[in-house]
């Protein structure tokens, strides 16, 4: 006669269990109810000859708001509220990955569904907990400038709102976007910002091949500064060499700075640069 082969239940902590004693030591609820929802505790039961729970297993209201109690009751072991608690947590993170899934497969994501934001309010929500990654699944959602420090990644490609006149320093607020839309209006900024960098570099260039040429001379290689003073002894020839290198490259290279300079700031005034003029014209 063929051997019947009987599958174990998994509880916690993928812990097996196969027998009724292993079943009430290692007792899960949430696991065990998981096993009634999809038919497997019954078999199990019928399985180990333990007919009577099977029977009264079989015959609860698998939608009964008192099912939890019930379920331990039949088991003789003890519940509590807690219990429930985490069960109802359970089911609304079983939900909120069902949802997920509808939009993407990906064990990165699902590993990660508690840090992602469905709508605008959940968004706020992982912000008010001082999340600083935030996975965004929906059509669109707006992102909050002032709080910094926090990198949003897209599921599905959404598109985010930037309520910003001026191109963004992402950089500076520690804010970085990713597998995201901008919406209308500010892609709108981003792209006349691109046009004018694009106009700024080809009058940089033509400017900078207008300018005279200043032949530069670096001299000798140094021999009494800190820094040569830590290079070894046994590597100060080569080293000479290779300066001596590097000053034929360099001298050969020409432009001049100050001329540079002034051009560019005559060229930034003369076409209104969208804002840029002062700012840029500080850091030179």
């Amino acid at each position: 006669m063929a051997k019947k082969i009987r599958f174990p239940l998994e509880m916690d902590n993928g812990l097996e269990v196969r027998s009724m004693e292993e079943l009430r030591n290692n007792f899960s609820l949430g696991r065990v109810l998981e096993y009634i929802q999809n038919g497997k505790l019954v078999i199990w039961l019928r399985d180990r000859y333990e007919n009577n729970i099977a029977d009264a297993i079989a015959d609860l209201d698998k939608t009964d708001s008192e099912l939890p109690i019930k379920v331990s009751a039949i088991f003789d072991v003890p519940y509590d509220e807690k219990t429930e608690d985490d069960l109802k947590q359970a089911a609304e993170r079983a939900e909120r990955i069902k949802h997920l899934k509808e939009f993407t497969d990906e064990k990165r994501f699902i590993d990660e569904i508690d840090k992602v934001a469905f709508d605008q309010d959940e968004l706020y929500d992982l912000l008010d907990e001082k999340v600083n990654e935030i996975y965004l699944c929906g059509d669109r959602f707006a992102i909050p400038l002032s709080v910094q420090d926090v990198s949003y990644k897209g599921i599905n490609n959404p598109v985010v709102v930037i309520d910003s006149k001026t191109e963004v320093d992402w950089l500076a607020k520690g804010i970085t976007l990713e597998a995201v839309r901008y919406d209308e209006k500010y892609q709108a900024v981003v792209d006349s910002a691109n046009a004018t960098k694009e106009v700024l570099y080809e009058k940089l260039v033509e400017t900078v091949k207008k300018q005279p040429t200043k032949k530069v001379s670096l001299g000798t290689a140094p021999e009494k500064t800190y820094l040569s003073l830590m290079i070894p002894v046994s590597e100060r020839e080569s080293t000479k060499r290779m300066y001596a290198l590097a000053k034929d490259v360099v001298e050969n290279v020409n432009y001049d700075a100050d001329a540079d300079i002034i051009g560019m700031k005559k060229l930034v005034h003369d076409n209104n640069l969208i804002g840029i003029a002062d700012r840029y014209i500080s850091e030179l």
